[in-house]
């Protein structure tokens, strides 16, 4: 198993990607600790890894508030005496339907909060248990170029600044052995299914599943990208290089 012995803080949990990856990380030997704000969904995915012999808790909290993600780190190292590997995917307020003037503070605020805000909180949190341990692994998710473009002002400044700052983070953590990769993520309508994840059909011309985010976190969580850091993976099925637009397996 590819994350034996290792546990994983997964961050900003909803019912598609971040579910995914968590039930794949649990396949393959981590103990899980799941968290957001959404209490009953983070149940529900744990429940799903325990049914299949896996081992999951659930921290909920509010990730843009620094004292609810000290906390949450504290409840994981008591519960699990570490944490090996943090994804960190809090974020949000993808509308393509916001032209600038739509934009309000308070949609650009909750923006900035949930998405910028949740990281530095979570990166400070977990430096120095990684660091006590050995060293550690940071995978965050970003978005892919033309779903920056296409969402809004507010959430393209957003995902944008989860790329600078995970290549800052990767320079500065160099030295604690933290490596800090980051996922850009396409458009993703697919949806998985229960029971063990599996890989997605093996086409490009199709719309993006849960399990393909899933596969890429779990390359960079595990000790076989143990010399990458500093990296982005684009995962969006070939928009970014042109091969299909944005829209093509969406609507």
């Amino acid at each position: 198993m590819r994350l034996e012995n290792k546990v994983v803080l997964l961050t900003g949990i909803g019912q598609g990607m971040g579910r995914a990856t968590a039930r794949l990380f649990a396949q393959e030997g981590a103990k899980t600790a799941l968290s957001a704000r959404g209490e009953e969904r983070l149940k529900e995915t744990a429940s799903q890894i325990k049914s299949l012999g896996g081992t999951a808790i659930v921290v909920p909290g509010d990730l843009s508030e620094k004292p609810a993600v000290e906390e949450i780190v504290n409840k994981v190292v008591d519960e699990f005496g570490k944490i090996d590997i943090l994804y960190a995917a809090a974020g949000g307020n993808f509308d393509p339907s916001r032209s600038l003037e739509d934009i309000d503070q308070s949609f650009w605020d909750s923006t900035a909060a949930n998405t910028i805000n949740s990281l530095y909180n979570l990166a400070q949190a977990v430096r120095p248990v990684m660091k006590q341990n050995g060293g550690g692994s940071i995978v965050t998710i970003a978005a892919s170029f033309n779903v920056r473009q296409a969402g809004n002002a507010s959430y393209g400044a957003a995902k944008s600044a989860v790329i600078g700052m995970s290549q800052n983070l990767a320079g500065e953590l160099y030295a604690d052995n933290i490596r800090v990769n980051t996922i850009a993520a396409g458009l993703f309508r697919g949806t998985i299914g229960d029971g063990r994840v599996v890989n997605a059909e093996v086409n490009l011309s199709r719309t993006g599943y849960p399990q393909d985010i899933a596969n890429a976190a779990l390359f960079f969580a595990s000790d076989e990208s143990a010399w990458i850091t500093g990296q982005i993976l684009t995962v969006d099925g070939g928009v970014d290089v042109g091969g299909r637009g944005l829209w093509d397996h969406e609507r």
